[in-house]
């Protein structure tokens, strides 16, 4: 049977559509190839955690939720064993103003877990906020990443039973479970 030829041009018009979109997220970097920065300005990216469970929490100095939630979250890496898993904080802040608000704010909140600086692409990519605004910001939020570097768990805004979930779950993901 012959295809009409309107019928043949749509379909070539998807095959092209779904093989520009699936090139384009296979440029897209991956968990451990996004590049941040550490707090004195240098380049650091999650490639050294690669086959760790990590708990990424993302924070901004202006968020009041997170600075309840940063010291649980890092009262709660002392359970785990850091060669299994680790715990890292990103800051959202974007602007020169509330970066220089950032050693202060860390003090402040007792933070003994490693602190980055999310480059726009990965905050936006994981965090889901736009440092030019065109979003909506809801932090603090906490994500957790197997050891390949798939998403299992993420955790939006202040949750009195983030503990508890997180506890669950990395339980979990010790003794070997899938998602």
């Amino acid at each position: 049977m012959l295809l009409p030829f309107q019928t043949l041009r749509g379909l070539v018009a998807v095959l092209g559509v779904l093989l520009f979109f699936r090139g384009a997220s296979a440029d897209e970097p991956t968990l451990y190839e996004y590049v941040l920065a550490d707090l004195d300005g240098k380049e650091a990216t999650l490639a050294p955690y690669k086959g760790r469970v990590l708990v990424v929490e993302f924070f901004a100095t202006w968020c009041p939720p997170c600075k309840k939630d940063l010291p649980q979250i890092a009262a709660l890496q002392e359970s785990y064993p850091p060669e299994k898993i680790t715990f890292i904080a990103v800051s959202a802040d974007g602007t020169t103003d509330t970066l220089r608000n950032l050693p202060g704010f860390l003090k402040e909140a007792g933070l003994k877990i490693p602190v980055l600086v999310g480059g726009s692409l990965f905050v936006d990519k994981y965090a889901g906020v736009d440092k030019l605004g065109s979003r909506q910001v809801i932090l603090p939020q906490t994500y957790v990443f197997d050891g390949s570097g798939e998403l299992v768990t993420r955790l939006v805004g202040e949750q009195k039973s983030k503990k508890r979930t997180l506890t669950d779950e990395l339980d979990r993901l010790l003794k070997g479970g899938a998602s």
